[in-house]
């Protein structure tokens, strides 16, 4: 026991090694950006790896006010109204609209979905199940023109409800960690529940969504950063409704803000990075921790 656990430790201290590697790739270049976002635009060409300060100016923490004043997208309308400059907060409380109401539609279609295929036995369940593996399997390569026409047909194209309510999808990979979720809570506790006179909709709300709401919680959080840095779906189906993905993603290719440059797109990665972070730090417990469920006991 003693020669195998030895063996073991070259491979461990090896893994070991790889993890802190890998925790320094992902810790290091944010450290540098905050570096960065606090020179001015001649102590980051001539120190771009040192503390701020070093040839030119102080810890410039202006520049986070500067750009959340004056950095903005240009927004042109099809409809002929004047063209119009939208600014930083503006494209944050678009963002905070859009995500929150699109991790709430995905999340309860997903969560809803997989919680009827799993627990009632019925053909269509069996359909949906594997509706859910093709289109993850079979690549979708060309659908962006098709996708376009469609949403100028029906209205959604640049409508911000018409995305929102296209965002009631089951498939992806989070209908199969629900499905696999509610596959492992116990069907008693709904057969008590029935017995007791409770109905289909009230047993699903009161008794087996909480039972999953470690589940429920972690991927609405990932469900909700995954849209909040999502720049392709503002600049293709929402041109007239920035947000700040998108604001930031812009802002790179842009000389014409008041703003510009390089210590000034690290101000504004950090700021619309913040919301990200500060959701991580809170509910840091709830997007690690391990789905428990427990059984009747007789």
């Amino acid at each position: 026991m003693v020669k195998e656990k030895i063996s073991r430790q070259p491979f461990a201290v090896l893994f070991l090694v790889l993890l802190i590697l890998y925790c320094l790739s992902l810790i290091v270049p944010f450290i540098w950006v905050l570096i960065s976002s606090l020179k001015t635009r001649v102590d980051f060409i001539l120190n771009p790896f040192g503390l701020p300060g070093k040839y030119h100016g102080g810890w410039e923490f202006r520049n986070y006010i500067d750009v959340f004043e004056k950095m903005f997208i240009k927004v042109s309308y099809s409809d002929g109204r004047a063209p119009r400059n939208v600014y930083l907060p503006e494209m944050f409380l678009n963002s905070f609209v859009y995500s929150i109401a699109c991790t709430f539609v995905t999340t309860l279609s997903h969560c809803v979905t997989a919680y009827v295929v799993a627990k009632y036995k019925f053909f269509f369940g069996k359909v949906l199940y594997s509706t859910v593996i093709v289109t993850m399997i079979i690549p979708i390569v060309g659908n962006l023109p098709s996708m376009i026409n469609l949403m100028n047909n029906i209205g959604f194209y640049d409508n911000v409800l018409g995305l929102i309510i296209m965002k009631a999808s089951f498939t992806g990979t989070n209908f199969l960690i629900f499905y696999a979720t509610f596959k492992g809570i116990s069907w008693e506790y709904a057969e008590a529940a029935f017995i007791d006179g409770a109905s289909h909709a009230r047993v699903m709300f009161t008794i087996m969504l909480p039972l999953a709401k470690v589940t429920i919680l972690a991927l609405s959080l990932m469900t909700f950063i995954g849209i909040w840095n999502d720049w392709q779906t503002s600049m293709i189906y929402l041109p007239s409704f920035p947000m700040a993905a998108y604001g930031l993603y812009a802002f790179q290719f842009s000389n014409v803000n008041a703003v510009s440059g390089t210590n000034y797109l690290m101000a504004a990665c950090a700021l619309v990075v913040l919301p990200i972070l500060l959701l991580f730090i809170a509910f840091r417990n709830k997007l690690m921790g391990a789905v428990a469920v427990g059984g009747l006991k007789g």
